[in-house]
């Protein structure tokens, strides 16, 4: 990283924490409360800590249950924590996770869907109320498998854990979305590093992800025209999508050393969550090198929300 991105990146830690300190001080109906994301080892680490000081377990209690403290989890959380072969440890997380009382963010390609949604809705001016990405559990399982399931999937984390371990061959379900995900970003990678990544080629797959991610009707129920899908298609920008910008910002922009060489599947699979949630929380917990070497390319594309804290800077608040 340059000397100023260094220098830059250091200024806006410091500025975090001051502005952090500020808000600490008004009462707390005035303070902001931000959606803070967890990468799986900061949810470990917090959950270790909990247990073994009561008094730290009080307070992150105490904070979401006024309001203070806003945790964001996804799938991906329970997927990982379902490969355990520790049933007892897994289904521990599990209920802490629960107790975290959290807010989930949808997974990579509902988000996508979504965002094309209202960029088609805004292309046609149609009046459409904005989806939250970050939601319930049962709202963010129930988009995977089928909205009909809602009610059906409004059940802890624990037994989805639980049943996963039992029957794994029913979370390679969620795993191959993930890994799915994962593949899709890493080819465009690919072109990109080989020099394929040429402006036809963009404009075909983004002419492609358009058409399948549109939606089949307005918000009244109106089918949507071939010949109206088809303009918004020929005018339609990946850069007006924030989930595919940012994706497309890690694909052509330079990484940082951490990441160099360590571009794998098992890697992306692994960070494809963190990496869909940029746009739309306020911060993410995360102390991955690889991560943290890609996020500035993130950053370039405009879209990315979501600030980086490292462990001791959330426990620093709590």
């Amino acid at each position: 990283m340059p000397k100023w991105g260094v220098i830059k990146a250091h200024l806006l830690h410091r500025y975090r924490i001051l502005l952090y300190w500020f808000e600490s001080q008004l009462p707390p109906t005035c303070r902001k409360v931000r959606l803070i994301y967890l990468d799986q080892n900061a949810l470990i680490g917090l959950g270790l800590r909990a247990q073994k000081d009561p008094l730290l377990r009080e307070r992150i209690y105490k904070r979401i249950g006024d309001g203070s403290l806003a945790i964001v989890l996804s799938p991906w959380h329970l997927v990982e924590t379902a490969q355990s072969t520790n049933i007892n440890s897994a289904t521990r997380l599990a209920e802490f996770m629960d107790s975290l009382k959290p807010l989930w963010i949808h997974e990579r390609r509902e988000l996508q869907k979504l965002d094309v949604q209202e960029d088609f809705y805004r292309f046609c001016k149609i009046e459409f109320q904005v989806t939250p990405r970050v939601t319930s559990k049962a709202a963010v399982i129930g988009a995977l498998f089928g909205q009909g399931a809602l009610a059906k999937y409004e059940i802890p984390a624990r037994d989805f854990v639980k049943q996963w371990i039992e029957h794994p061959e029913q979370l390679g379900i969620m795993k191959k979305s993930f890994e799915s995900n994962a593949e899709s970003l890493l080819k465009l990678r690919e072109l990109a590093t080989q020099g394929k990544l040429t402006e036809e080629v963009k404009k075909k797959a983004a002419e492609r992800f358009f058409e399948l991610s549109m939606p089949k009707s307005t918000p009244t129920g109106l089918e949507i025209g071939a010949h109206t899908a088809a303009q918004y298609v020929a005018q339609a920008s990946t850069s007006s999508i924030p989930t595919f910008a940012v994706e497309e910002a890690i694909s052509v922009n330079e990484w940082g050393k951490e990441a160099v060489g360590k571009v794998d599947r098992n890697t992306f699979v692994d960070k494809i969550h963190l990496i869909s949630a940029l746009p739309f929380v306020d911060e993410i917990v995360s102390t991955d090198p690889f991560f943290r070497a890609i996020y500035p390319a993130a950053q370039k594309c405009g879209h990315v929300k979501a600030a980086l804290l490292g462990n001791e800077e959330l426990m620093a608040r709590l």
